[in-house]
């Protein structure tokens, strides 16, 4: 404890001078006795409790003089010395990488590094911090933030993006705030080298907090699945990264959640292991999950989406022969199948057909060419397109064609001839040419059988699903024609929870959490995968160090915390006192 303003030590001369006075004043009680029987009574009771009668009677002058001794001391205005982070800059980044959440002891790294940045908000001692988060795209949190209340506020709603750390990206966005004060930055992590600092850069204090040691993990590295022969086979790579032999339960399920297999495998030290599952039932989605006993979870599961491969072409025997001699010519496998048999196919292959009932299914692409359940009429004008890839490798604008079938009313048109629709998308995606090719001048032109090959290309990637991603990850997605005409987009959980929107293709990004998610846009649905980034299955054994010096040489100082509001409180709770005193008793004489 220590007085910034001896001087005021002068002013202890007030209550002196009060006391003084009170000391020298004239001292008597004046009583009145009805009667000289009740005197003796009376002189007992003042001579049994004298030390609180006097207390009574002077109650109020000793409030006062307490009251300026506080006030005196007050005013020489004395200080607390409290440690301090040293430094005139302070800068906190924050790891918030998937493997922060590996736990220990009940708690996760991240939560125990929000406890150490919550206890050195009272070690500021008014500096101002900056806060900012690791990653691809790294956020600055809080710039010279002073306000211990916003500061706490700030480090309470950090979260885990899941994503990569990327500390290459992170310390060079992170060199961009520091001054030419001498700086202390605090770097809350899992694990780094010494030789990723920045060590060249002079006046800075480097103070990592690692994770704990002793971290078990056993992860599920890869996995993925695969039509053979007609049959759904799966694979998964499980590590084990503990020095000890592990029991691990490996279980596959579907998009449900129904279990559809499980095995148990003994995984040696330091070894992996890969879990063949065979004949599996038809699914879309399989998500497999390991039962194991670590310290880090979140590599414990992974979600896939099962390709449906295109292996062929069935192209529909009662068809024109330039259609069939024009697939023919592609470097990809195609059928000529008689027209009854195609409805009865089970092969994952793309069907070029008239036959309009086709589309009704959707587990085959169908390129269908004609209708055969309407009759054509004639048409004039010319062949007017949208912007689509079907048509951005040769443009069909001088294609002549004699008639047309009638349109499907809810199919997305995007090319017309006149006001007339020429070629449609249904809304899961087959593509409808509402012409027989002999109906049209088309093979004649080269644009014909780039459009094939465009069809066939667009059908192939077709469907239900726009593929996996990593946490967080931005990436420009083809969204179907139809989902074109509407802006705005909405991404949902596989349990409905909605997530966030997006208004077009180019302004996707992932969500943060693992799993299988939805895009919705009116009735249309898409599914996709986020899974962890293969850097996020790995824990690394990590420990806490200080590097650097700052121009004082250390980590931390003092500063002085004022007491003066404290004396304030008490004088303003005599200032009562001395109320309570007057209206009980009134001014003493």
């Amino acid at each position: 404890m220590g007085f910034n303003q001896l001087p005021f030590l002068l002013t202890g001369i007030i209550p002196l001078t009060v006391l003084i006075y009170y000391f020298f004043r004239k001292k008597y009680v004046e009583k009145q006795i009805s009667s000289t029987l009740f005197w003796d009574e009376v002189m007992k009771e003042t001579k049994a409790s004298p030390y609180l009668q006097h207390l009574q009677r002077n109650a109020l002058f000793y409030l006062q003089i307490l009251g300026l001794i506080i006030l005196v001391f007050a005013l020489l205005q004395p200080y607390w010395k409290t440690k301090s982070i040293a430094g005139d800059q302070i800068i906190w980044v924050v790891d918030t990488s998937a493997t922060m959440l590996a736990e220990k002891d009940g708690q996760t790294i991240f939560e125990g590094h929000q406890k150490e940045m919550l206890d050195l908000t009272n070690k500021l001692g008014g500096k101002a911090v900056t806060i900012m988060t690791t990653g691809p795209e790294p956020q600055v949190i809080l710039r010279n933030e002073t306000n211990t209340k916003t500061i706490q506020n700030a480090v309470k709603s950090l979260e885990v993006t899941y994503a990569n750390e990327e500390f290459p990206k992170t310390l060079d966005f992170l060199q961009t705030f520091i001054s030419k004060k001498s700086a202390v930055i605090y770097l809350f992590t899992d694990a780094i080298e010494r030789d990723q600092l920045p060590l060249e850069l002079s006046d800075i204090k480097w103070i990592v907090i690692g994770a704990p040691d002793d971290l078990q993990n056993i992860s599920l590295q890869r996995f993925g699945a695969t039509k053979v022969d007609g049959q759904l086979k799966a694979i998964a790579q499980v590590k084990n990264d503990t020095s000890k032999e592990q029991q691990v339960t490996v279980t596959i399920s579907n998009d449900t959640g129904k279990t559809l297999v499980n095995k148990k495998i003994t995984i040696p030290a330091n070894e992996e292991e890969r879990v063949l599952f065979d004949k599996l039932t038809d699914q879309t989605v399989l998500t497999a999950k390991l039962k194991v006993n670590d310290n880090y979870k979140v590599d414990n599961e992974m979600t896939i989406l099962v390709q449906q491969n295109m292996t062929k072409i069935l192209v529909d025997q009662g068809l024109q022969q330039l259609v069939q001699k024009a697939f023919q010519a592609m470097d990809f496998p195609v059928s000529i199948v008689p027209s009854l048999q195609l409805e009865d196919s089970k092969d994952d292959a793309i069907i070029v057909t008239n036959q309009t009932k086709l589309l009704e299914q959707k587990k085959q692409p169908v390129l269908l060419i004609g209708r055969d359940d309407k009759k054509a009429k004639k048409i004039s004008g010319e062949v007017e397109t949208e912007n689509s890839n079907l048509f951005a490798y040769a443009p069909i604008k001088d294609v002549y064609v004699n008639e047309l079938y009638p349109a499907f009313k809810e199919y997305k048109t995007v090319a017309t001839i006149g006001d007339e629709p020429f070629i449609q998308i249904s809304p899961v995606g087959h593509i409808v040419v509402l012409a027989d090719i002999q109906m049209t001048d088309w093979p004649l032109h080269p644009s014909f059988p780039l459009f094939l090959w465009s069809a066939k290309e667009n059908l192939a990637s077709s469907g239900s699903d726009i593929g996996t991603f990593s946490p967080n990850e931005r990436r420009t997605i083809s969204l179907a024609e139809k989902d074109r005409e509407t802006m705005g987009y909405e991404i949902y959980t596989q349990d409905g929870e909605y997530i966030r929107s997006f208004e077009n293709g180019s302004s996707f990004i992932a969500p943060t959490k693992p799993g299988l998610y939805m895009i919705k846009s009116g009735n249309e649905e898409k599914r996709f995968a986020v899974t962890l980034q293969q850097q996020e299955k790995v824990i690394v054994q990590g420990t806490s160090f200080e590097y650097g010096e700052t121009a004082d040489k250390k980590a931390t100082n003092f500063v002085q915390q004022s007491l003066v509001p404290l004396f304030l409180f008490f004088i303003i709770v005599l200032l009562l006192a001395e109320w309570e005193v007057q209206r009980r008793y009134g001014f003493t004489h």
